[in-house]
């Protein structure tokens, strides 16, 4: 189904259960077109390079051997080719009848990024028109950038294939509508051990990490990530929230820069028509909280915690995101910074103003548009 829940399993895939509908469509993708091509941080060196040694600079911190797993959940849109009509309409998110509209689209799309490498986890229709949201899963480092960018140049190609065009403009039909998004979910990694023998923002209860299907490693492995062997250092089961110390610190150092990451996160203009309802208006936190600039996730049992940056528009550079992301949580480690409370929910203002003053992300560029109606979706 492409209705919120995930593709197909590798391997169930393996076993031939591919159902035939589904291998015709990926066939004549494959028959219209050449496959996609796989962008890679070395192609772009002034980008990648700034991703490469924050990263580095992130691992050597505090001899933790603190490593990035990260994936960007992007929006956009489907527009027919003359007349910049939206592909489809109709409010109807995760219902088949709307899924089906753009099912070869979305078949097309997956075949195509599984040969890319990119392993994608999620395809449904949003709440906009021609309004579409798939997620895939995370990769360590630089390559969850490099999956980003592959990601975008494929739906724009496949789109191409199928007679359409693409956009990841954040409202590319009307103002009033739901915005395209660009959030931005990671979490940070240690082995086994680093933050006793380093010493520093030491925590209890850490979650270990399996092996997970996924994508390779930025260090050039390959086949799937894998956390065997590591711990979620932003994780610990018996703090507020379940974030360590170290998580706190580094969320507070996203928080401080925000108004400077508000300038990569909406590059453009038209980035500001989105704040407002999901898209976020200050520099707050919150536990599960779709209004905040960064929304903490722990999952049920709270053993799964990782953060959702809410910023991004989906026309933001992901090497610049990252680049930036991981420089703020750094300067937070550095320093030290505390935590402020999070968003209080019950005193927001129109588009999640917060109570306790969390400081305005917009910069002065979007400040008419920050007040502007619409929002987005997850």
């Amino acid at each position: 189904s492409l209705c919120g829940a995930s593709t197909a399993s590798r391997s169930s895939r393996a076993a031939g259960s591919t159902p035939p509908s589904r291998a015709r469509l990926a066939a004549a993708a494959r028959a219209s077109a050449g496959a996609a091509r796989r962008i890679a941080a070395d192609r772009v060196p002034l980008r990648g390079q700034a991703c490469r040694r924050l990263l580095e600079q992130l691992e050597a911190h505090g001899g933790r051997g603190l490593r990035l797993l990260a994936a960007a959940e992007y929006e956009f849109c489907l527009a027919t080719r003359d007349g910049w009509e939206p592909l489809f309409s109709g409010p109807e998110i995760f219902v088949t009848l709307q899924a089906a509209k753009v099912a070869g689209f979305c078949y097309a799309l997956e075949e195509q990024l599984e040969a890319a490498g990119i392993d994608v986890r999620t395809m449904n229709p949003e709440y906009g028109d021609g309004q579409l949201e798939i997620t895939v899963s995370p990769s360590w480092g630089v390559s969850a950038a490099d999956d980003a960018s592959t990601f975008k140049t494929a739906v724009k190609e496949v789109a191409m294939q199928f007679g359409a065009t693409a956009t990841f403009m954040t409202k590319p039909f009307s103002l009033s509508g739901p915005g395209n998004g660009g959030h931005f979910n990671f979490s940070l990694w240690e082995p086994e051990g680093a933050e006793a023998a380093s010493g520093a923002l030491g925590r209890e209860g850490a979650e270990r990490g399996p092996c997970h299907v996924g994508k390779g490693d930025e260090r050039g492995g390959g086949g799937g990530f894998c956390s065997e062997g590591l711990r979620n250092a932003l994780h610990d089961v018996a703090a507020p929230a379940g974030l360590s110390p170290l998580g706190r610190a580094f969320l507070a150092g996203i928080l401080a820069h925000a108004p400077a990451l508000e300038a990569l996160c909406s590059p453009t203009v038209p980035c500001y028509a989105r704040h407002g309802n999901w898209a976020p208006t200050h520099a707050t936190w919150g536990l599960e909280d779709r209004l905040a600039a960064v929304r903490v996730k722990k999952g049920g049992s709270g053993r799964e915690c990782y953060l959702e940056l809410r910023m991004p528009s989906a026309s933001a550079n992901a090497y610049l995101v990252v680049a930036a992301l991981v420089a703020a949580g750094l300067d937070g480690m550095e320093r030290g910074l505390q935590l402020p409370p999070p968003r209080d929910p019950s005193g927001k203002g129109r588009g999640g103003a917060s109570a306790n003053g969390g400081e305005a992300a917009a910069n002065g560029g979007g400040e008419a548009a920050v007040n502007g109606s619409g929002g987005e979706g997850g």
